[in-house]
């Protein structure tokens, strides 16, 4: 059996499965990469870790990547009494199996930061995501926030999920043409994965209307036993003013809390966005990427 096999029966296990994040979940892997593989750290037929990835070309090309819809790329450990020391050691050995690539890409989940892999020649990048943990008593939202929230319940706001899916995909991506970007992600693509999400019940897009029946914002989440993740989002130009992001991300923030998740806004390295998150009382939390090139 594989190492892939072996992980793919482990995760339909319950006791590993619900502690597994969605991005490195086979149904996931399967839907978003062009290839994915997982190597293993198993002692005395246990398993202590795992270190899925994602890959694409062949040969001088093949490289390790993060596809365009996954958030992290990350080492996993199942246990929860490792030592820093005894974590980095295994993590060690994981990278040591991979195979031969030109470049490879991981973003840990935060909870993995103090891993070191300097020693494998690979390059670190200080990243940080923001987050409003399901425990978290202290939180304040904005004056700004506030107001806009007010603003949604005054003009009588609804929130709900999306029926129409193309729609919601072109609001979804509008900031890509008003930064006049090229969005990488095609309705093709998305609409097979939100498909595939709604019916395994680990994503939805969610809609935010007016009493005319406008579609102010959009936003795309994933979810997994632990967290509710906000992938992206945009609104509709016509309403910019609408306050319609703020209290659609609102609603969705206080149903995660209120199912007991984490709520993770998948980071930013734009001061506006950040701020943005801030005004939700969202905690910055610094995660790691490490980098490894040959070229």
């Amino acid at each position: 059996m594989t190492s892939k096999q072996q992980y793919i029966q482990l995760c339909a296990r319950h006791e590993y499965g619900k502690q597994i994040p969605i991005f490195t979940q086979p149904i996931w892997l399967d839907a978003v990469a062009e290839n994915w593989d997982v190597v293993l750290f198993i002692e005395n037929k246990k398993n202590i870790a795992a270190l899925p990835f994602c890959w694409k070309g062949n040969f001088i090309t093949k490289r390790i990547y993060l596809p365009d819809f996954s958030f992290y790329q990350s080492i996993l450990f199942f246990e929860n009494d490792l030592s820093d020391e005894e974590k980095n050691s295994i993590a060690i050995n994981l990278f040591l199996q991979l195979p031969k690539t030109v470049k490879q890409y991981f973003k840990f989940s935060p909870e993995y930061s103090a891993i070191d892999l300097s020693k494998l020649n690979y390059k670190k990048e200080d990243y940080c995501t923001y987050i409003i943990d399901k425990n978290q008593l202290n939180f304040s939202l904005s004056t700004n926030h506030k107001r806009n929230i007010q603003k949604g319940i005054k003009q009588q706001y609804t929130i709900e999920e999306s029926k129409n899916s193309a729609v919601s995909f072109s609001v979804l991506t509008s900031t890509f043409a008003r930064q006049l970007v090229q969005s990488k992600i095609n309705f093709a693509t998305f609409n097979k994965l939100q498909l595939l999400a709604k019916k395994n019940k680990f994503g939805k897009i969610i809609d935010c209307i007016d009493s005319q029946n406008n579609l102010l914002a959009s936003v795309f989440i994933v979810i997994d036993e632990q967290t509710i993740y906000y992938l992206f989002g945009g609104y509709n130009a016509e309403f910019k003013n609408s306050g319609a992001m703020t209290f659609l991300l609102h609603h969705v923030i206080q149903t995660a809390l209120d199912q007991q998740k984490d709520f993770n806004f998948c980071g930013s390295s734009k001061k506006t966005i950040a701020h943005f998150f801030e005004g939700f009382g969202a905690t910055k939390t610094d995660i790691a990427i490490w980098q490894k090139s040959i070229l």
